[in-house]
């Protein structure tokens, strides 16, 4: 609205009013504008010029512009109206968003903020959410525990990353709008659900780590498991070693039941079981990895996905305790092989006789070492087996201990005298002679043992005692 004079228009300055403009320059503290063909200067403030220019509104100086005169009764510190566009964008933006929303049509959104509940986008004020539920898989924060500190966080890292969205709901009231990821990708989906089929190789890409397995997205829309089971043939320590979030991966399709996908990775693969007899066999030295300590000894990684063990004893020469004391998690090491079972998926290994120790300079040993038997002494000495004692008391228990003692010193200097022969025959004998005598004189000097055997020797003969009664 404008009054007219004689010389030129005054347009009517009030609240909302609209008013058409040129963007002149940026200040310190907004744009300025030259509002109605130079009638007055407006300012747009620096909080909506930023969110302007977050939504990528351009803001050039010369651009023309339609804007509205905020409130009449406060100027900008510089005297200026202050002016507004947002109010009028939201206009035009609503009718766009309520004509792709009835259209089905699939947009682009930026996400702004982030809470435990999804993803916000504020464009120009109006509200739109995604909600955690309606995230596609590749972006779905899967936390094991629930953790929502971790939820949190990863929803933070999509903020500023364009996602293709499809509008599922819009309140007019509340000017909030709700949006989808998973139902922009529902044509996909249904493509590629309809191309599954057990036995098929997918490309995938791992959207997701869990104790118990890999969840994989084939063609970003159609997520299933790869199970701890199906990701090797070995033992799985680590399951982040063997997959990460974003990673490409080919994957098998093994199970399709009641909406879940069964995926395995293994199974592109020979088994190793198969392969690793014949390429080796027991005594075969092969290198690999400390992967893991047991009580009992250690595993390592020798032939593809197999851990060997290496039992405690087989770790060394020593006698030791810990495995720590010999390797450490993550060591190359040798190790030969001791035991094949391919049909019970077991390999031993060895490395004590492959380890070098700088407390055992001496050879490695070929064979374990036999005590040699005792010879007989030469001439006529005959060492015999001690005869069985049949006799009692001390006396009986002194002469059997005797015999042995006896018996047991003679192989002891048969032992040293079979080094020299020329002595050996007198020695023995004059040795053991002398030991038969000295044994039976101790024997017989032994008061207490006689009068034990005595007293036993009466006892046996002394008839019972008779009972006396008085009449």
């Amino acid at each position: 609205m404008t009054e007219k004079t004689s010389q030129y228009t005054i347009p009517v300055i009030k609240e909302w009013q609209k008013v058409k403009g040129i963007v002149l320059k940026r200040i310190e503290n907004g744009v300025l504008v030259d509002c109605a063909d130079g009638a007055f200067t407006g300012v747009i403030l620096s909080k909506e010029v930023k969110e302007l220019e977050r939504s990528g509104y351009d803001l050039e100086p010369g651009r023309e512009i339609e804007l509205e005169i905020v409130n009449t009764n406060i100027r900008h510190e510089d005297g200026h109206y202050i002016v507004s566009i947002t109010k009028l964008l939201q206009y035009d933006i609503w009718k766009s968003i309520i004509k792709k929303f009835e259209a089905d049509e699939i947009i682009t959104v930026c996400p702004t903020e982030a809470n435990l509940g999804g993803l916000l986008v504020d464009m120009h004020g109006i509200k739109w959410f995604v909600p955690l539920s309606q995230l596609a898989p590749i972006h779905y924060p899967r936390v094991e525990d629930g953790d929502q500190e971790i939820i949190f966080e990863k929803l933070l890292e999509l903020i500023g990353k364009d996602l293709k969205v499809r509008i599922i709901n819009i309140d007019e009231e509340e000017k909030r709008i709700v949006l989808s990821e998973r139902e922009a990708l529902k044509e996909e989906r249904e493509a590629i659900l309809a191309d599954l089929e057990v036995g098929k190789i997918y490309d995938g890409v791992v959207s997701g780590l869990s104790s118990y397995g890999l969840f994989v997205t084939i063609g970003g829309t159609v997520e299933g498991l790869v199970h701890i089971s199906e990701i090797t043939y070995g033992h799985v320590n680590n399951i982040e070693r063997l997959g990460r979030i974003g990673e490409q991966m080919k994957v098998k399709v093994i199970g399709l039941e009641n909406g879940k996908i069964s995926l395995s990775s293994k199974k592109l693969k020979e088994d190793p079981w198969t392969v690793l007899p014949r390429e080796h066999k027991i005594g075969d030295i092969l290198e690999g990895e400390v992967i893991r300590f047991v009580p009992y000894g250690v595993f390592v990684r020798v032939f593809d996905d197999i851990n060997g063990l290496v039992h405690l004893s087989e770790l060394s020469q020593k006698s030791i305790n810990n495995p720590n004391e010999v390797v450490k998690l993550g060591q190359i090491v040798k190790t030969k092989i001791i035991l094949l079972d391919p049909k019970n998926r077991k390999i031993g290994l060895s490395m004590k006789w492959l380890l070098e120790w700088d407390t055992a300079p001496e050879t490695k040993p070929t064979s374990t070492p036999v005590a040699p038997k005792a010879s007989a002494p030469a001439g006529n000495v005959e060492i015999k087996e001690p005869a069985k004692f049949e006799g009692k008391g001390l006396a009986g228990i002194a002469k059997k201990l005797s015999k042995e003692e006896i018996t047991e010193k003679a192989k002891q200097m048969s032992e040293k005298l079979d080094k020299n022969p020329d002595k050996k025959d007198g020695v023995v004998k004059k040795t053991i002679e002398k030991k038969v005598v000295e044994k039976e004189e101790k024997a017989e000097k032994k008061p207490a043992a006689k009068k034990t055997v005595e007293k036993e020797e009466k006892a046996e003969k002394k008839p019972a005692a008779k009972k006396t009664t008085k009449k």
